[in-house]
């Protein structure tokens, strides 16, 4: 995926009904092309040992995490697609480390349980569309069994500097939703944190935008 990524949560959705109130602004107002059905997982990590002095990284402890990161013995693993264009990236370290993964660490973590313990999942399932220049994900958030609103992820495609698109994503995005949505903006993202660059954005800019919001609004 290339472009720019904004990540946002719908906080009073309401499940199946929101959804498809989108697919129709979606489709109808905006006459976007239907891609197919969307999915994607976030699982929570917990671990007894401080990750940075475990592994004697030289990385600043950080021993009251800001708001929406997680703490030094926390690790998100952000899992994307589907066969072969599935994506794995770790979160880890008080966001402070985003790195891309093999598809065999899920399965190797199950191996190392003493070291990291499965705590919680967010799964989000819905669909994805495309207009001229932007995709359009959305699907709703169930964290555990708890249905807990709506995921609208907006890509626009022909720039990479989230400074430069963020008003155009908001009138898109002004576009599809309902007047008096609440809406959580994800705002506050600091990708120089994880060594990212911030005027150009990756997928690995993306899961961090997801982890992000989760742990700003403690939906993990």
């Amino acid at each position: 995926m290339t472009g720019s990524t904004w990540v946002l949560w719908w906080r009073d959705a309401q499940g199946t009904a929101s959804l498809g109130q989108l697919q129709e602004r979606l489709l109808r107002g905006l006459r976007a092309t239907l891609l197919g059905r969307w999915s994607m997982d976030t699982k929570l990590y917990h671990s007894p040992y401080n990750f940075i002095e475990h592994q004697h990284l030289k990385i600043p402890t950080t021993p009251h995490p800001t708001p929406g990161t997680a703490s030094d013995q926390s690790m998100y693993l952000v899992v994307r697609g589907h066969g072969s264009s599935r994506r794995q990236y770790f979160v880890m370290a008080s966001n402070r480390i985003v790195v891309e993964t093999e598809p065999e660490m899920e399965s190797i973590l199950v191996r190392l349980k003493n070291l990291w313990t499965p705590r919680q999942t967010a799964r989000i399932e819905g669909y994805s569309y495309e207009g001229d220049d932007w995709i359009i994900r959305t699907g709703n958030l169930m964290v555990g069994t708890s249905y807990k609103g709506l995921i609208i992820e907006i890509n626009y495609l022909p720039c990479s500097n989230p400074e430069q698109t963020r008003e155009l994503m908001r009138e898109l995005l002004g576009m599809i939703l309902p007047a008096g949505a609440q809406v959580d903006a994800n705002g506050g993202v600091d990708y120089r944190r994880a060594s990212l660059d911030p005027v150009c954005m990756t997928d690995r800019h993306t899961a961090y935008q997801y982890v992000h919001l989760f742990t700003q609004s403690s939906l993990l």
